[in-house]
């Protein structure tokens, strides 16, 4: 690595022909030949045949309201220089619509203020983390962080607030027999060597504080951030982890509050998140809770829920599938996406058959879903992940499997948007609504910080 420059010294430019002694280096030449590409039209043609259903078209069962959840966050230098400071400024919202007012917009060549002044009408949620070189209350950072998410949680939202959702998520609240008694597997505090810390129900407060061993711990610490962030380095490694665990609670708390108030209206509504349905990084634990709720809710209520993805490897390849005169993902095809086809066509997996069937479900420790490609009459193509009661049905994914799937894909292909390529209505809606941009909002924000921080 070069030396970086400072005051009036140039930088230490890399040297423009070391890279030949990569090239004629026997090792790498090898390494090289044993690679592979991920598979093009012509090399997953056939398994694509063995994995597709068509759309059985006209099927919208109960489905009369869509609510869809989104978020983001910007990272802003608030001190540059040494040592430098950063903050984090999130954004999110979840937009209420009606499946026949969005429907109307839809078939409109061009769309009337006045039209879209009724899907406007989002309320925001706004977090602020301090991420690299600020502590608060003159804090540690890892105790600034995890203060500020249990003020957050702690807020009142109505009548509730995000603290009360977590318990009733974590203790499935929601079925008759409560549980009495979960793990926290690691203490936040860096003096207490405890492990796998009871947290038993009735013993947490009203702000989800409860005392094990004489520590007082918080129903936050259950998301594990604790052990990736560094007092001295930051904790930037959070940021997408927290991000889709909020989204996720928004969408928890649009649940509960439904099933409070109007339980059998939850067939009528339809929650659509933007990226896939799964928790990851440290969070990651939580996709076992989150399939008990889906099973539960889905064969109760007919839950439904569907995850759009916008960017990555199984996006790159559904457009690799269903592109030129002839492809083999034709308008109304449905690919369910088994685990040897995954592991064979779009990830790195072996190339041994045997090998291939021996090789764990894809993602069965971070997802509570299946992924499928899907393209529309109009040749959009999707790729949606769908709630799966069991993820080793993956292997063998069959059209039972996600239930409501024929209902969910006819929303969705009502619900195109020729905005942006392959993009849906209400995703490009509350995503305009809430996101941040680089510019000018990441100056502006720095502006709005370094105000305030003393």
């Amino acid at each position: 690595m070069s030396y970086s420059s400072s005051k009036n010294r140039p930088f230490e430019w890399a040297s423009k022909s070391q890279h030949t002694h990569i090239i004629k280096d026997s090792t790498v030449i090898e390494i090289l030949k044993r690679c592979k590409f991920p598979s093009n039209q012509e090399d997953s043609i056939d398994d694509i045949k063995k994995n597709i259903i068509d759309l059985k078209t006209g099927n919208f069962s109960d489905i009369q309201q869509i609510v869809t959840i989104d978020g983001g966050y910007t990272e802003v230098e608030v001190r540059k220089g040494y040592p430098s400071s950063r903050v984090s400024f999130f954004q999110f919202g979840a937009l209420l619509f009606s499946l026949s007012d969005l429907l109307n917009i839809s078939q409109k060549a061009f769309i009337h203020p006045e039209d879209m002044q009724k899907f406007n009408q989002l309320s925001r949620i706004k977090l602020a983390i301090p991420m690299k070189g600020i502590s608060i209350d003159g804090d540690t950072l890892k105790n600034s962080i995890r203060n500020t998410l249990i003020e957050f949680f702690n807020t009142s939202i109505e009548t509730s607030t995000f603290m009360s959702t977590l318990k009733w998520f974590l203790f499935h609240e929601y079925r008759r027999n409560i549980k009495q008694e979960i793990k926290l597997s690691s203490s936040p505090f860096d003096d207490d060597i405890n492990k796998d810390i009871a947290i038993k129900y009735d013993d947490i407060d009203d702000k989800g504080f409860f005392n094990s061993n004489g520590r007082i711990y918080s129903l936050v610490d259950v998301f594990r951030f604790h052990e990736v962030i560094d007092n001295e380095q930051g904790s930037s490694g959070i940021l997408g982890y927290l991000t889709n665990l909020i989204k996720h609670i928004i969408l928890l708390h649009c649940l509960k509050t439904l099933s409070f108030s109007k339980p059998h209206k939850i067939k009528e509504f339809m929650f659509i998140k933007d990226g896939p349905l799964g928790f990851f990084g440290q969070t990651a634990g939580l996709h076992k809770d989150m399939r008990e709720l889906c099973n539960f809710f889905i064969d109760k209520y007919d839950f439904k829920i569907a995850g759009v993805e916008k960017s990555g490897s199984f996006v790159e390849h559904a457009t690799e599938i269903s592109k030129g005169d002839n492809p083999p993902l034709k308008p109304g095809n449905v690919l369910l996406l088994s685990n040897n086809y995954i592991y064979k066509h779009i990830l790195p997996g072996p190339n041994d058959p045997h090998l291939l069937e021996k090789i764990p479900v894809y993602a069965h420790t971070s997802y509570y879903s299946g992924k499928i490609i899907f393209r529309n009459e109009s040749g959009n193509v999707y790729v949606i992940t769908i709630p799966i009661d069991d993820y080793e049905k993956i292997r063998i994914p069959k059209e039972e499997h996600y239930r409501n799937l024929h209902s969910i894909l006819n929303v969705l292909t009502r619900l195109k948007c020729d905005m942006y390529n392959n993009s849906l209505i209400p995703i490009a809606l509350v995503n305009k609504l809430v996101s941040i941009a680089n510019h000018p909002s990441s100056r502006v924000l720095e502006k709005f910080a370094n105000s305030h921080i003393e």
